[in-house]
């Protein structure tokens, strides 16, 4: 059953890798595409999952503070967030000599004007511009597992008490780190509101991985959620088309914030994994042969992710240097955008299961 389970887990992250790119890409289409999912988009789903696939794993029971294995991940997400600014770096500073007006210059302008001062910065996460602090998001949040850890076995009530303290004040009172990349000044992904969802998802994963079931199947609290999940499509979709305005849009703002991680869409997000965990369609399809290669994305989200930005700023580049480019256009881009998910999962998944291969012979012949 936890096979099963964290095959799921593998297959839906890969959707909401999928779903990722699609919304970063900039096609005309992709922020109705976004909005039309309800309050939550694959963001959401994506931190709650990276929960889950943190507890399996990095949890031990009753381990103490142990900080190694995850604090080691946070490190590699580090790495991995330099080697991408890098590469956006050197990819605006081409655009610059001739397409100066694109959205992949622009995010990086403050760079290419003070690179010295600009890059100290970027290397210390106090400058990121673009979608380029979501991985910072994630070191922060991978420097919390093992504090989560200690606190689930003391107390599970404990913990999700003092997670939710901490969101309400960093919600309530817009506590966040400081970025100057972003007109905003501060990080897209508030990480203090963010830790809320993603210590949801590790609990759950804790879940699993003392063989307990994390999303029990209930009737009335699955067509509650379905309800939920329904009803915040129409009503999302219509509030970002502009064909309705809340009574109270400042406290309606505040609901649905994706710098803060509203309320709304916690839920939102927790109704279509509840919906997702119970579906049986959902169960057989993690054992169709040709969405393997989805779940293979999700077993390998840090590279596939980094690639998908480069791919989605590519796509972006794309339409704004051809803002009127055919429907047929942006679905072959978007089509061999995916394509290119895929074939590296692929390729990522037949590394893995070599270097696996290559371990087990190596045993064999050098037996302990």
């Amino acid at each position: 059953m936890g096979i099963q389970r964290e095959v799921r887990i593998d297959l839906l992250r890969g959707i909401t890798l999928l779903l990722i790119f699609i919304g970063h890409a900039e096609f005309t289409f992709s922020a109705t595409f976004q909005h039309s999912r309800g309050f939550a988009d694959a963001s959401e789903l994506f931190v709650l999952l990276a929960g889950m696939s943190s507890a399996l794993a990095y949890y031990r029971p009753n381990a103490g503070l142990s900080l190694s294995r995850p604090w080691r991940r946070a490190w590699r997400i580090y790495l991995a967030y330099l080697l991408l600014f890098l590469i956006m770096a050197a990819f605006a500073s081409l655009l610059a000599i001739e397409y100066a007006h694109t959205s992949a210059v622009s995010d990086m302008a403050g760079f290419l004007n003070e690179p010295v001062r600009r890059g100290v910065q970027a290397a210390l996460l106090a400058y990121m511009p673009g979608d380029l602090d979501i991985l910072p998001m994630y070191i922060v949040l991978m420097l919390w597992v093992p504090v989560v850890f200690l606190l689930h076995d003391r107390s599970p009530t404990l913990l999700i008490g003092l997670s939710t303290l901490i969101w309400i004040v960093a919600g309530r009172g817009h506590v966040n780190f400081a970025n100057p990349a972003l007109e905003s000044g501060h990080w897209y992904f508030d990480p203090l509101s963010w830790q809320l969802i993603f210590t949801i998802g590790v609990v759950l994963g804790i879940r699993i991985k003392t063989g307990r079931d994390p999303l029990p199947y209930d009737r009335k609290a699955f067509f509650l959620a379905a309800g939920f999940a329904i009803i915040a499509i129409p009503v999302n979709l219509a509030y970002f088309l502009a064909w309705f305005q809340p009574p109270y849009p400042g406290f309606y703002k505040e609901l649905i914030s994706k710098t803060n991680s509203g309320p709304l869409r916690i839920a939102d997000a927790l109704a279509i994994l509840y919906l997702a965990w119970n579906m049986d369609f959902v169960k057989k399809a993690t054992g169709w042969v040709w969405l393997r290669h989805v779940s293979m994305i999700g077993r390998h989200s840090l590279p596939i992710f980094s690639i998908g930005i480069v791919l989605s700023t590519s796509a972006s580049v794309y339409m704004d240097l051809h803002p009127q480019a055919s429907l047929g256009a942006q679905m072959i881009i978007l089509v061999a955008g995916c394509a290119a998910h895929l074939a590296l999962g692929w390729f990522l998944e037949r590394k893995r299961l070599r270097a696996s291969s290559d371990r087990l012979q190596l045993g064999r012949a050098n037996p302990a």
